[in-house]
């Protein structure tokens, strides 16, 4: 081979897991065993007690010693292997063509021991490929060196600070905390409330939660008296309690979360390096990205700062922790600093606010009477359980329908641009699509038996990512030559990239 060659060549690699892997490997083994273990030492250290500790811990502890053993990885010449098994084995070939990302996270004892687990992703969608934990960081560093070395778009260390490192944003953690308040995470507190209710239900005795409920019972009652102002007071009380408290709740997990969040440009790639107790450490290459969302709550939208996300081809978030986090390219930025920055992660995305092209305006009546279905059913049911003298009531809501319907038409529109297509949604919660022409896999134009009726489509694009861009009530002739035009673009990109000669068509 020549020295050409060589160069062009990854760098040959192999390894095995750090020698902490057995320590963590023996915490998580103990802490599977905590009910055997305090069982064996509440019951005098029984012998039915140590069998099941024997029983239950012996064969993890011998799983743990094993895979550390056996565990082995090796890069060659194109591709990762990775060994596992003494009595089984098993080789695992993953070739470095399909290797998009290999993720860092530590926690706080990980990240005071020099090591982390690092998540390797492929392109297939399936989510981790494989898991290494935990390796030292600079062994990390090599291996994203042999595996992306050669590639120009992924940067090859994963070194967090590095020099060369640009700068895009940084959040400090007054803005972290302003994006926990305005995320509406209202939900937040119920989702907490309910896993403190599983907690005392297996961990409190039954003398301790009805304590606890009775308190709360007499706490209600002397604030809320017996007449009916009193007791809608008080009904008030508690829910701007727990709406105080979902809010706080959100901030304080967003700042421990996000925590000293910075997204940087590390030659063509992107790198976001957040969390206070977990670090997480992620490259981006922009040639991944799929559609990119700008998002605003009611709130972000009143003060004037937005939320970016991105979907990314061949990555599937399976947890809403994992949306929280790697979905977020930008958890807080000024709105009017939104079209400053498309461009450094989609070349050429230039959003021109005043283009915008509204849908159909029988969509308002569509909205108008979809809502109305839903007030008659309300209206029956009041007249049902409240007799005639209230049952009329529900209807007086009928003009804040009709507002609804309308501010909901005016929110809908789209732009299409020949390189990329917008498209916005959302009254209240506002959400801006942006769509780089090029990824569109599909487009599709659907009708329904009242689309058909009206005359109106809903024109679907789908992308890579998992998120496919809708956009409802558009004139069946629009959409049909909407469609053809993406699909003629699309198509026309294809060609260019597969023959450079070939030049796209407008």
């Amino acid at each position: 081979m020549n020295a050409e060659a060589d160069l062009a060549a990854p760098l040959r690699l192999s390894g095995r897991l750090h020698p902490w892997t057995l320590a963590f490997g023996l915490f998580a083994v103990a802490r599977q065993m905590l009910i055997p273990l305090l069982y064996w030492v509440f019951s005098g250290f029984g012998s039915f007690g140590a069998l099941l500790v024997l029983v239950f811990g012996v064969p993890n502890l011998l799983l743990v010693i094993a895979r550390y053993w056996s565990f082995r990885y090796r890069v060659e010449a194109d591709e990762l292997v990775i060994e596992q098994g003494i009595v089984r084995r098993r080789e695992r070939h993953i070739p470095l063509a399909n290797i998009q990302e290999i993720r860092l996270e530590q926690n706080l004892v990980q990240r005071w021991l020099g090591v982390a687990r690092a998540d390797v992703e492929t392109s297939t969608g399936g989510g981790v490929e494989a898991s290494l934990a935990v390796l030292a960081t600079a062994d990390i560093a090599r291996l994203r060196q042999s595996v992306f070395g050669t590639r120009a778009s992924v940067a090859p260390t994963a070194t967090p600070h590095a020099a060369t490192e640009t700068p895009l944003l940084a959040l400090r953690p007054r803005e972290l905390l302003i994006a926990g308040l305005t995320s509406n995470s209202v939900f937040t507190l119920f989702v907490a409330l309910g896993a403190l209710f599983r907690f005392a239900e297996e961990w409190l005795p039954e003398a301790g939660r009805r304590a606890v409920w009775r308190a709360v019972i007499e706490v209600t009652q002397a604030l809320g008296g017996r007449s009916v102002l009193a007791t809608t007071l008080t009904l008030t009380f508690w829910i701007g309690v727990l709406l105080l408290s979902s809010a706080a709740l959100s901030a304080l997990l967003s700042l421990a979360r996000l925590y000293d969040f910075r997204l940087t440009r590390h030659g063509t790639s992107l790198r976001r390096t957040y969390g206070l107790f977990t670090r997480h450490v992620s490259n981006l290459s922009p040639a991944r990205i799929q559609v990119i969302t700008v998002e605003q709550t009611l709130l972000q939208r009143l003060f004037g700062w937005a939320a970016l996300r991105v979907d990314v081809a061949g990555v599937a978030y399976e947890r809403d922790e994992e949306w929280q986090g790697r979905g977020l390219l930008a958890p807080l930025v000024r709105r009017d600093a939104v079209e400053n920055l498309l461009p450094c992660f989609l070349e050429g995305c230039a959003l021109d606010a005043s283009a915008w092209r509204s849908v159909s305006p029988l969509a308002f009546r569509r909205g108008v009477v979809r809502r109305s279905i839903w007030l008659l059913l309300a209206t029956a049911a009041a007249f049902w359980w409240w007799s005639w003298s209230y049952g009329w009531l529900p209807l007086l809501s009928f003009p804040a329908l009709v507002l609804v319907s309308w501010l909901d038409y005016r929110a809908w529109g789209y732009l299409a641009a020949p390189d990329y297509w917008f498209v916005r949604r959302g009254w209240a919660n506002r959400v801006i699509y942006a769509v780089p022409v090029r990824n569109i896999q599909t487009v599709v134009v659907t009708q329904t038996p009242f689309d058909r009726r009206l005359g109106l489509a809903t024109l679907i694009l789908d992308t890579a990512g998992p998120t496919p861009v809708v956009i409802r009530n558009v004139p069946v002739a629009d959409a049909e030559a909407l469609g053809g035009r993406v699909a003629r673009a699309a198509e026309s990109w294809c060609v260019s990239v597969a023959d450079p000669a070939h030049p796209q068509s407008p």
